[in-house]
Parts: C-alpha cells; structure tokens; sequence
C-alpha cells in the first residue's frame, strides 16, 4: 500500500512537470529526496545557455516507476521517442529516448547525426546548429561531460542526445537506474568570455560568512609543466596552460562553518546564489557543477590571452558540505591552471 502511495504521490508530480515540460529539472533534483544521486552541470557560453543532468540510483523499482510515468506522459509531445520493457525472470530493463525539443522553426526537426559527425559535412545546417549547442570553444567542465556522455551513449540514446535540443535519456537494468536529460537554447546575449564577475557572490560571502567564520588565507602553486598526480591532487583543470612565470597560482581564502553555525542552510543560499547568477548573467561566460552537498563555479576571463601569450586568469568558487556536517567554502583568484590540493580542508600552504 505504501508503495501504490508512494507512486500515486509522485504521479502526481509527473503530472505537473509533463504540463510544464520546461520543469523537468525540478523534477530532476527532486529526486534526491528519495535517495538519488542527481549532479547538475551548467553552462553560460557565449552561443549556449545549457544544462545537464545525471541521475543515478540502485534498487530502488519505485522510483523507477515515478520516472517511467512521467516520462511517458512527456512522451505524447515529443518530437519523436522510443521505449522498450523487458521483465524477465525477476529482472527488469527498462529503456527510454525522448526528443522532447528539436530544431526548425517548429522545433521539430532533429539533426541528422551522419552530417553532424562527418567533418566533410561541416558546412551543413545540421553541423552549424550542432556547434551552436552542442560543442564549445574552450575547454571545461562541461565540455568533458559532453564528450563522456558522447562515448557512452549509442543508438537511440545517442541520436536523442546529440540530434535533439532538448532531450532525456533513461536506462534502468538490473536494479540499477541511470537517467540523462538535457535543455539547451542558444544565448541570444552572445558575451564574451572575459565576462565574468563574481563580485555579488563575494558580498553574500562577507554578509552571510563574515560574521561567524574568520577566512583562513590560502594560498596554492603548481609548478608548469609538473604532472598532476592524483594522490596529491582533489581538483584541477590541467588544460589551462601556466603563467609566464612558469608556474600558477591561486591565491584566496577558505571559510570553515560548523553544523551548529547552520552550515546545511549556508550551503543551500550559495547554492541558489551561484544559480541565480546564472539566470540573471546569460551574457558571463562561466561554468556551474552541483549536487545537494557540492559546487564548483568559475569562468575563464580572457581564452584570447591565453592563447596569445599563455595567461589565463579566472575566478573560482566552490562549497562542500561534509558528511559531518561541516562547511567548507573555498574562493580564489587563480592565474594559470586551476589546482587544488587533495588535503585543502586543512589549509596546507603551497
């Protein structure tokens, strides 16, 4: 009975989000609350304003049945969808592609995968609205979630993903659910890439951390050249090339805020900052990964500097929630690479 509860309570939900296709995402991140694991990645480009969603969870045949209800019932709008079931011998596989939004000026036409994927066809229409959506012109987070997505997914999956605007994915085989959705639009802004500035973020910093943490200084080097080593290493982002200097720096501080301090609620009004930043700033180009006790944020301020005569600077902002409780809020200003040390909780100077 609590199950048939459970379902009726989340078709409802369904209901509401097929209504309003564009509240997927809410739907999305609910689903956390159920014990999913959903990491969001999000991306103001100078052509893009996008966003990606994963979601993975194991045994759990419930909420697999709220997703397929609602999946099914985005189904009957879609530009075009597949699903197949199978249920045999006590295990289940359950396949899902729907384009939900294509192209066209009915949004109904989907890339044709053969033009996108041949460079010959590179001076196609198919090929233009592909790069404007699909691909970037600096590297970053989300551009390596393009290109793992790119790997993995095939047939139809990948047809939805890399021909459709708008589209999710869904796979639950033996126990184990994983689903992919995807919302582009193309930025009618068209900023530029050495526009991003954090500065709202730095006051909602100082008026929400000020008062109950003291900033520790931190400050990080890495050497040019020098491999990054995964055991010494939590983050990097070694296809920025150093500084002049030889080396790259991060200079900046890291505030440390205790469960009693309120941390979880912090972490949520940073969070919703940082998106909000994203709302309101469709012409910064910059970059935001998060999940419900993690995120990173930054953008890169001049590529076109980079390129010429190897700098490279950028502001970073990141917040994890620890699983006991604790806050840790790490703001930099970086020139160079981006590299953090696996032990940065502890402030350890480099």
């Amino acid at each position: 009975m609590k199950r048939i509860l459970t379902i009726l309570l989340l078709a409802c939900c369904a209901t509401r989000v097929a209504a309003q296709s564009v509240q997927l995402g809410d739907f999305i991140e609910h689903l956390t609350e159920r014990g999913a694991k959903v990491s969001t990645s999000r991306v103001n480009d100078k052509y893009h304003l996008s966003r990606r969603y994963n979601v993975t969870f194991e045994n759990d045949l419930p909420l697999a049945d709220s997703i397929c209800i609602l999946l099914d019932r985005l189904a009957r709008g879609a530009v075009e969808s597949y699903r197949y079931e199978s249920h045999r011998n006590g295990n289940d596989t359950i396949t899902y592609s729907i384009a939900l939004r294509g192209y066209g000026s009915k949004d109904d036409y989907l890339l044709d995968l053969a033009r996108v994927e041949d460079p010959a066809s590179s001076w196609t229409n198919d090929f233009s609205d592909f790069r404007k959506t699909h691909t970037y012109l600096y590297p970053n987070p989300y551009m390596q979630q393009e290109l793992r997505f790119y790997k993995l997914l095939g047939g139809n999956n990948r047809r939805m993903f890399l021909g459709a605007r708008e589209a999710v994915m869904f796979d639950y085989v033996q126990g184990r659910g994983n689903l992919i959705a995807m919302q582009t639009q193309i930025n009618k802004e068209k900023g530029m890439y050495f526009h991003f500035d954090i500065s709202p973020l730095d006051s909602l910093l100082d008026a929400l951390l000020a008062p109950i943490a003291k900033p520790r200084p931190v400050h990080y080097e890495h050497a040019a050249g020098r491999p990054v080593d995964k055991s010494t290493t939590y983050y990097s982002t070694d296809y920025l090339l150093p500084s002049l200097r030889g080396k790259s720096e991060s200079t900046g501080k890291l505030y440390v805020i205790t469960a009693l301090q309120g941390a979880a609620r912090i972490y949520q009004e940073l969070l919703q900052a940082a998106q909000h930043h994203l709302d309101v700033s469709p012409a910064q180009c910059c970059v935001l990964e998060y999940t419900k006790r993690h995120f990173k944020l930054s953008g890169v301020r001049n590529t076109v500097k980079l390129q010429v005569n190897d700098i490279a600077e950028s502001s970073f902002l990141m917040a994890d929630l620890d699983r006991d409780g604790t806050l840790y809020v790490l703001r930099l200003e970086v020139d160079g690479e981006y590299w953090i040390p696996k032990d940065w909780k502890l402030n350890d100077k480099r």
